[in-house]
C-alpha cells in the first residue's frame, strides 16, 4: 500500500542522506562540491547551497530503495552497489550528457525519455544481480564485473566509446541504454 511505500521511502532517506555523499562516485562528489560552492558564492547560506547541491542525487534515493527492496538487502549495501554500478558505467556522466540534448521533436524527446529511464533500470537491475549473486563479496559489483568477463568488459568498453567519444546524442543514448539492458540479462 501507498503509506507502506512512504515510510519505506522516509526511513530510507533517514539513513542514506547523512552518508550519501561519502557513497558517490569521484564524479558525482566533484559535482556537487562544484554545485555546493557555486550556490554559496550566489549567495545562499552555506547549510542550505549544501542541501540544494544534493537534491539531484537525493532524487535517487527511491531508486535505491528499490534496489534494496528487490535485492533483499540492506539500505546502505543497496547504496553502495547502485552506486558502484552508476561509477562502472559512468552513469553520472551520462546523466550529464543527457540533460543537455535539447531535442528538436516530440519523438526524439520521447527517446530521450525512453533511453534514459532505460538506463535506470539497467542500474537497478545490475546492481539487483550484483547484490544477489555476490552479496556475500566485499565489493558485490566488482565480482559481479568479474563474473561477467569478457563480455561486460567489451560493452564497459563499448558504452564509454558511445558515451564519450563526441557529443551526445539521442541515437548515441538509445544504443547505450540498449547495450546496458543486455547485461541485465546475464
Amino acid at each position: 500500500p501507498l503509506g507502506q511505500r512512504i515510510v519505506e521511502l522516509q526511513e530510507a532517506r533517514k539513513a542514506l542522506e547523512p552518508k550519501l555523499v561519502s557513497l558517490l562516485p569521484a564524479f558525482s562528489r566533484e559535482r556537487i562540491e562544484e554545485r555546493r560552492q557555486g550556490l554559496f558564492k550566489g549567495g545562499a547560506p552555506e547549510k542550505l547551497a549544501g542541501e540544494l547541491a544534493l537534491a539531484e542525487v537525493a532524487e535517487l534515493i527511491p531508486d535505491v530503495a528499490l534496489t534494496a527492496r528487490t535485492a533483499n538487502a540492506d539500505i546502505v549495501s543497496a547504496a553502495k552497489a547502485f552506486f558502484a554500478v552508476s561509477d562502472a558505467f559512468r552513469i553520472p556522466r551520462v546523466e550529464e550528457a543527457a540533460r543537455s540534448i535539447m531535442p528538436p521533436d516530440y519523438y526524439d524527446q520521447l527517446a530521450l525519455s525512453r533511453a534514459t529511464d532505460t538506463i535506470g533500470v539497467a542500474r537497478r537491475g545490475i546492481a539487483v544481480a550484483a547484490l544477489t549473486a555476490h552479496g556475500a563479496a566485499a565489493d558485490p559489483v566488482a565480482a559481479w564485473l568479474e563474473a561477467g568477463g569478457e563480455r561486460v568488459a567489451r560493452i564497459r568498453e563499448r558504452l564509454q566509446a558511445l558515451t564519450e567519444g563526441g557529443d551526445i546524442t539521442v541515437s548515441r543514448l538509445s544504443v547505450a541504454s540498449g547495450l546496458m539492458t543486455d547485461l541485465t540479462g546475464m
